[in-house]
């Protein structure tokens, strides 16, 4: 099966690092020249990023809120307001490598596509709880795609608990999916050759509040 790219939009939070995200940029337009690609900048420091994007693309769209809204909320804003069916969402230290839409829609059954994870309630996996050792553990049975690169349904997200300022910012959406046993509709896929991570790329420069 193939998805019109005109039918997805690509979408990603970003927090004080145009360099990660001119990258992810750069990789995008290389592969999909006219795919509609959305910033949501948080950055919180009065800059005014990406004016050069704008005026040579015209599928490239900046939303300057001013503050910093945070990644679970960054999405769920930008998936909310999408015009879009489906949306390939990326962290901002994301870049993709080859087409990768079609290949996620393939194995689209419902909700989202993208890695999955097993976590506890607290979006944590088994061994995480090693090193964040005071953190009560709790017994893993959540499937969770991980946002890091997913491709998502803008209604199916809409029937189901938003993503929020989160360490893990999809959990209560995956939790409400489990209790509905509607878990089938989380697709697994393999992001190996698909794309490449700094890992924590922005939380590194800037850290990160769960509060």
């Amino acid at each position: 099966m193939m998805i019109m790219t005109n039918n997805v939009e690509v979408l990603t939070v970003h927090y004080k690092t145009p360099d990660l995200i001119y990258r992810q940029y750069n990789s995008v337009r290389k592969i999909y020249p006219t795919i509609p690609y959305r910033i949501i900048d948080g950055s919180d420091d009065g800059q005014f990023y990406f004016e050069d994007l704008e005026k040579e693309d015209k599928n490239i769209k900046v939303e300057r809120l001013g503050y910093n809204i945070h990644h679970g909320p960054g999405m769920h804003y930008g998936i909310t307001t999408s015009f879009y069916d489906f949306l390939l969402i990326m962290d901002s230290d994301v870049y993709i490598k080859k087409e990768i839409i079609n290949d996620m829609y393939n194995h689209y059954k419902g909700y989202a596509v993208g890695k999955e994870l097993m976590v506890d309630k607290k979006g944590l996996e088994k061994d995480q709880h090693k090193k964040y050792w005071w953190k009560s553990f709790n017994k893993i049975k959540y499937p969770y795609i991980h946002p890091s690169c997913i491709l998502i349904n803008k209604n199916a997200y809409l029937q189901f608990k938003q993503f929020k300022k989160h360490g893990a910012p999809c959990i209560d959406a995956m939790i409400d999916i489990f209790n509905k046993n509607k878990t089938d509709i989380l697709s697994s896929f393999n992001l190996e050759g698909y794309i490449e991570l700094e890992e924590k790329g922005t939380r590194k420069r800037w850290g990160i509040n769960l509060k």
